[in-house]
């Protein structure tokens, strides 16, 4: 394993006789359009960053402003994905917009001090998506931030999105890989991360153990309203204040975040997260040879070690979802070195103590095997720790200690680690890990491999495939 760190048109086919033409199919050639200085001349005309021409006279002077800030403006895609009900563009920071066949929405406040108009978001999406399929300019902007001699951005959409995303080169997240159980309506609403979150994440990837969860419990800015920055002032209490700064001022929030971006951030969480785990286990061989528990350790038994490296691989898998497309890797790593630990721990950790440990009333070896707890009892049901059912008696797949969050990670990234898991794979064998956890094991194994084959076999893209290289976004 690599060392801790410190640190994304095919031709529209839509029944429409005024469907542009896609950008993909041709060379990207110079739109018809107004001179610039015919534009300067023309307040309502507005270039954009994409280099396209809008007509804005129809736009109120609120509306106007918007549309001027987003068509100008950059901001960056975290991700984008498909639902049944609409499609989802995540941003940095807090906008994610939501296009559905009735038009576009926004969490910024900016849409929801006045939904009756698009936001600057939502203005810039707009752009973007038309930047895609090379339409004539100018064009005449409504104030939902779509044109009217265009089709709806649903429909632009529609079935689409995946390659509007390699065009724009954002992050592209199958359908697939959305939570199954819970609503796709809810599902990234509950994980993404509020203002409040990340500044915490940024605050406390500076110590050296604490995870943002557990920094400064203290704080918490319950109120919605802004506030000024001497309203931020929080006497002898320097940290309280920069917290508040970050959460009310976007320019403050900016700096930190320029400080300690959302990557570095996600490298140092998942690294902390693996580090308690071993430190959770070094701890537990110490007590199981001297009966010693670390400094504030009440108890050190093997159902609480296995209940509590279950709620790590829990963390880890609630930061996978709200820090995406971020930290898959720290998160692999830490995933499956907890996973070759514990395959390594198929034994009594109490046999024949040598301090004289009394076993409780009921106890059996498997009550003392942290592998018996985690991987020999897994059943493919809940993945709770400690529930009975022998290993292996049911046909119902999900609920595998590690397993189960290593399976969402992309195959691409378990491809590094096709060592560390034919190593575990060999451990649990030998120990007679339950059927289905070993398939399910082999399963990522071979797509891994998969993965890595279909890796090698790209031959690198020539030189004379035409075009001009893609802006940054």
């Amino acid at each position: 394993m690599s060392p801790p760190p410190t640190r994304q048109l095919e031709q529209l086919s839509l029944a429409a006789e005024n469907m542009p033409t896609l950008r993909s199919q041709t060379h990207r050639r110079r739109r018809p359009s107004r001179s610039d200085h015919e534009e300067q001349d023309d307040n309502s005309m507005v270039r954009s960053q994409s280099q396209l021409v809008y007509d804005i006279e129809s736009l109120e002077l609120d509306s106007r402003a918007r549309a001027m800030a987003g068509l100008h403006g950059r901001f960056d895609m975290v991700y984008c994905r498909a639902d049944p009900a609409f499609f989802e563009f995540q941003l940095t920071e807090r906008p994610r917009i939501r296009v559905r066949e009735r038009g576009a929405e926004c969490t910024c406040s900016e849409y929801e001090n006045r939904p009756d108009m698009a936001c600057r978001h939502i203005f810039w999406l707009v752009d973007q998506v038309y930047e895609t399929v090379s339409p004539h300019t100018p064009l005449p902007l409504s104030k939902d931030g779509v044109s009217p001699s265009l089709p709806p951005l649903h429909s632009l959409l529609h079935d689409r999105l995946e390659m509007v995303a390699g065009e724009m080169q954002w992050h592209f997240i199958p359908e697939t890989t959305a939570s199954s159980e819970s609503s796709p309506e809810t599902t990234t609403i509950t994980t993404a991360m509020s203002r409040q979150d990340k500044v915490r994440d940024i605050m406390s990837a500076f110590s050296e153990d604490t995870l943002p969860a557990d920094f400064r419990r203290d704080l918490a800015e319950t109120t919605t309203e802004p506030r000024t920055p001497e309203q931020c002032v929080v006497q002898g209490d320097f940290e309280a204040t920069v917290f508040r700064l970050a959460v009310h001022d976007d320019n403050v929030y900016a700096s930190i975040r320029k400080a300690m971006p959302a990557g570095a951030c996600a490298a140092i969480f998942f690294d902390k997260v693996q580090k308690q785990s071993r430190n959770l286990l070094l701890g537990f061989d110490e007590y199981r040879r001297t009966g010693r528990l670390p400094p504030g350790r009440q108890s050190l038994e093997v159902k609480e070690v296995a209940a509590e490296l279950q709620r790590h691989v829990d963390q880890i898998r609630i930061n996978l979802a709200s820090r995406i497309p971020y930290g898959t890797e720290g998160a692999a790593e830490a995933l499956l070195a907890l996973l070759q630990d514990v395959s390594a721990r198929n034994i009594d950790a109490f046999e024949q103590s040598p301090w004289g440990r009394q076993a409780p009333p009921g106890e059996d070896e498997d009550d003392r095997n942290l592998y018996e707890q985690l991987i020999g009892q897994a059943n493919g049901g809940s993945s709770g720790v400690g529930g009975g059912g022998g290993g292996g008696t049911t046909e119902t797949e999900g609920g595998f200690f590690v397993l189960d969050v290593l399976e969402s990670l992309p195959a691409a990234v378990l491809a590094s680690y096709i060592p560390n898991l034919n190593d575990i794979l060999g451990k649990v064998e030998i120990n007679r890990a339950p059927a289905l956890f070993v398939r399910k094991l082999k399963s990522l194994i071979h797509e891994a491999q998969a993965s890595l084959a279909a890796s090698r076999s790209k031959r690198p893209a020539t030189a004379d495939a035409g075009g001009s290289p893609k802006r940054t976004r």
